[in-house]
């Protein structure tokens, strides 16, 4: 018998849609090991469509620098809607070579967790002429923009009634949508290293509160600015700041650390492996409001300090905190001192711990791989 094929397509801009896909392949080979084959692929770069393909990603980077650039663009595709018409013009080549490459692999099922990505499975299912399946996630937690809308796909996979609701706003036929929890590596939640050995090896105080600074991989954004002047203030708190790949920003703080005297536990790292022990470690996280990193927080019980946001599907994520009390949203270095300092100086951190622990919030990676596996029948 043939051996059944998953393609899982993505486009890898920042990593909130690459980490899902690859936390439901590695479930779906838990189960089935090589019985299935699973691959998945940074798509427009591996069809071929390069020029799209970085256009797309510097697109991206330009949204993390000059956020408005991102807005706009995301009003845009919402005044236009699902728009096969401009989408096959702003890509052409990406949906040409994209259909292509799908026709080459002969999938039973593609599994997209980009808009993009999953467009152009629904085209190639519509011109191939093909009977295999397509799922998508839509890894936007609290939110379902026009793009996720496409009625062509066999299910739309959401993570909460808002996505939900987003989607049905938008005319997306109700059988199609499905709720199943964030996907999140299981891996993740492997924790080898103890809090306190964390803590001793940072040169932090077990007695103080604990902030996770990130900006992501890349490392952009003004959150290590706010790092920097809880420092010069003398908060008395800790702060693993974690640049990333951005080798700038780490010589900026590990040169603040070196020649200003704090008493705040300061511990400037690179790119880390270990982002889940850190976070195990930590009391609150902050940063830009990201899908994955604000979903991982949320599964680990761990509050959210939001400074930034680059576009609206990323504010529904601060929406969501700021209702049910499980995070802040601090765009000015005074509102972000004041919130630290009302963390310090009351049982707020607590109380934001139990708002979380109520809402009893579960990844859905496992879920997701069942999905996929009957949906091909293997």
């Amino acid at each position: 018998m043939e051996k059944k094929k998953i393609l899982m397509t993505m486009i890898e801009v920042g990593f909130g849609h690459k980490a899902p896909a690859l936390a439901v392949r590695d479930a779906v080979v838990d189960r089935v090991g090589d019985s299935v084959q699973v691959d998945v692929v940074d798509f427009a770069r591996e069809c071929g469509a390069l020029k799209d393909d970085r256009a797309l990603k510097d697109s991206w980077d330009l949204g993390l620098a000059f956020p408005l650039s991102a807005r706009i663009g995301y009003l845009l595709v919402e005044l236009y809607g699902k728009g096969a018409e401009y989408i096959d013009l702003l890509f052409k080549d990406f949906v040409r070579k994209g259909i292509e490459y799908i026709d080459r692999y002969g999938p039973d099922l593609v599994f997209a967790t980009h808009p993009l990505a999953l467009y152009v499975a629904v085209k190639a299912k519509e011109a191939l002429k093909r009977r295999f399946k397509v799922v998508a996630y839509v890894v936007d937690p609290f939110d379902g923009y026009a793009w996720w809308a496409n009625e062509g796909a066999d299910s739309l996979l959401v993570a909460s009634d808002y996505s939900r609701d987003r989607l049905l706003r938008h005319g997306v036929r109700p059988d199609i949508i499905r709720r199943m929890g964030f996907p999140i590596a299981k891996k993740f939640f492997d924790i080898r290293t103890p809090s306190p050995e964390i803590h001793r090896d940072l040169d932090l105080n077990p007695e103080w509160p604990t902030l996770l600074v990130t900006a992501g991989g890349q490392g952009i954004g003004k959150v290590f600015a706010y790092a920097q002047a809880l420092y010069l203030f003398q908060a008395p708190v800790n702060i693993i700041a974690v640049a990333g790949r951005n080798k700038s920003t780490l010589r900026r703080l590990e040169a603040m650390k070196a020649k200003v005297l704090s008493r705040t536990r300061l511990a400037p790292l690179g790119y880390v492996s270990n982002m889940n022990e850190l976070m195990a470690a930590s009391d609150v996280v902050v940063g830009k409001a990201g899908a994955s990193t604000a979903m991982e927080a949320m599964f680990m019980g761990k509050p959210f300090i939001f400074t930034e946001w680059a576009t609206y599907n990323d504010r529904f994520i601060i929406n969501f905190a700021l209702n049910y009390h499980v995070g802040w949203y601090c765009p000015t270095v005074f509102s972000f001192s004041r919130t630290v300092r009302r963390i310090v100086d009351s049982d707020l951190l607590a109380e934001y711990k139990r708002n979380l622990a109520r809402l009893s919030l579960e990844p859905g990676t496992d879920d997701v791989a069942d999905y996929l596996l009957r949906e091909t029948g293997a």
